[in-house]
């Protein structure tokens, strides 16, 4: 197991590393060529990642502690650990004149967290998990050139199906098929992302790009670890974007924003999806028999957040990149999404949205850029009625344009929100000292939504002030194989936040500087 005792040099490792090296993410990298001969094609790929945090003042001095609401056991209150994972991965294709190209892929994952666990109230990953477990099978066909004698590009058509990871846009709605808590064991890394069972085709021609999908998430651990896994559900859903490419790199390889997220100048697009399956019993209640009501249903606040999902209608609309052809240097990202459920007993009406203008000096040394965002997801001001207004996140990821997305906030946004009941500010300045050396600060401003929504029969919530958190972030990309990334972070407590410390049975000493140093090395072959 990966169990060592970093207390007495992890913050020196964390603040001082974290300051100077650093890459949130690995480029891309050509695959291993294993067998090639006539259509057949054999690569194999590894990824794997060690990082090492510690964080003084977790929980602004409450700690973090051991799941568990009144029988939680304090872990420690300036917490120390590391997270591993190995991702070997081994993929087929055989291309043929006549038929299109077949292809699968199959790829095992070791996670292993060391330690303390981390610095979530209740710790999501104490006790030293350690899991090895298939990430990706699955099955696929592309077109190639059998739809080209109607008009349609090479490979124009896309059918897969099996175990594999989805994503629309920036990760915002539909990222990650899997919650990387308990037993998965590496919540930060965020390395598991394949939903459990998928089908979806994927159509492109020009500037546009449609997909049909069916998803179902990976709830394996629910029935033993309930309150470390989303409900259980089944999507049904489609996309359509239509993009520009981004400019082609002298010497390299064609942009194809059809199909790679990042090869995108621009692009805007529709979503769609019903949830026609999920786990509405137990803990994935919720109506007017809580608990906090006098009632006997397994109904709180904190782990309803994926309930009343079966039925419902999700819809969203997302836009991003360098859209005016005059202006290069100024982008824009957003995302508007609306959950509603009309069912008995599951009622829902719930958004979700955010606006991101930024601007990069392109021709000034060190190429700075400033980016604002506001994020807004709804909460529920009335938890004991038998409507849910707080926004259900989904399937939303950690890093698809960088730090803040979409955990926003290396201390607050991984261990505190879960992108529910929770309005966020962000300003984000980085400059690029080198080409493959990137350096940013972010500062964040966190409030409750819905105040109420946390209140209970012994303690009621007053203030809406959650916290603020400023990030110093240095990303290193060292060859096109090695990536080394680190974080200095410090966090204040609202209000808010330490009366909702109160209801949760915590109190006095909640109000320290919390602090995080994070170095993370990344290796891709």
């Amino acid at each position: 197991m990966v169990r060592h005792d970093l207390r007495s040099r992890g913050l020196i490792t964390g603040a001082i590393m974290s300051v100077v090296l650093g890459c949130s993410a690995v480029p891309a990298v050509a695959d291993v060529s294993l067998y090639e001969q006539g259509g057949l094609k054999v690569d194999g790929a590894f990824t794997g990642g060690l990082s090492l945090f510690t964080s003084p003042g977790a929980q602004f001095g409450a700690g973090s502690n051991t799941a568990g609401s009144g029988t939680a056991r304090r872990i420690s209150g300036r917490p120390s650990w590391s997270e591993l994972f190995l991702h070997p991965e081994l993929k087929a294709s055989l291309t043929t004149e006549t038929a299109g190209t077949f292809y699968g892929d199959v790829s095992g994952q070791l996670t292993a967290t060391g330690g303390d666990g981390d610095a979530s109230l209740y710790s999501t990953t104490y006790g030293h998990p350690v899991l090895l477990d298939i990430e990706n099978a699955y099955a696929g066909w592309r077109s190639g050139k059998t739809l080209t004698s109607l008009g349609l590009e090479e490979d124009a058509l896309d059918l897969s199906g099996g175990r594999q990871s989805f994503r629309v846009g920036d990760g915002f709605l539909i990222s990650n098929g899997v919650n990387n808590a308990g037993k998965r064991g590496g919540w930060w890394n965020q390395s598991r992302s394949a939903f459990a069972q998928t089908g979806i085709v994927k159509a492109s021609h020009g500037p546009v790009r449609g997909d049909i999908f069916y998803l179902q998430n990976d709830s394996s651990q629910q029935k033993v670890q309930v309150n470390l896994d989303q409900a259980k559900a089944k999507i049904v859903g489609a996309n359509i974007e239509v993009f520009g490419n981004a400019d082609q790199v002298e010497g390299g390889p064609a942009r194809n924003g059809a199909t790679t997220y990042g090869d995108r100048k621009w692009y805007a697009g529709l979503t769609y999806f019903n949830v026609v399956n999920a786990s509405n019993d137990g803990p994935f209640s919720f109506g007017s028999t809580s608990v906090r009501s006098g009632g006997t249903s397994n109904y709180t606040v904190t782990n309803t957040v994926t309930s009343n999902r079966e039925g419902m209608n999700v819809l969203s609309l997302h836009l991003g990149g360098n859209f005016i052809p005059a202006v290069p240097d100024f982008s824009l990202y957003g995302n508007y999404v609306y959950e509603s459920n009309s069912r008995s007993n599951s009622k829902v009406d719930a958004s979700a949205w955010y606006i991101e203008p930024g601007y990069q000096l392109s021709d000034v040394l060190w190429t700075p850029k400033l980016s604002y965002r506001y994020a807004h997801f709804s909460g529920d001001s009335n938890p004991d009625d038998d409507k849910k207004t707080a926004y259900d996140p989904f399937f939303y990821n950690s890093v698809s344009r960088g730090y803040g997305t979409w955990f926003m906030g290396e201390i607050v946004g991984n261990y505190i929100i879960s992108n529910s009941n929770v309005n966020v500010h962000m300003l984000n300045f980085s400059v690029n000292p080198r080409d493959d050396l990137k350096l940013s600060v972010l500062g964040y401003l966190y409030n409750y939504d819905k105040k109420n929504q946390y209140s209970n029969g012994t303690a009621t919530m007053t203030s809406d002030s959650l916290a603020r958190e400023i990030d110093f972030v240095a990303e290193w990309t060292i060859t096109e194989n090695v990536s080394l990334s680190g974080a200095f972070a410090a966090a204040q407590s609202g209000g808010g936040y330490r009366q909702y410390q109160k209801t949760q049975g915590f109190s006095g000493n909640d109000d320290k500087t919390w602090l995080l140093g994070e170095t993370s090395v990344i290796v891709k072959f």
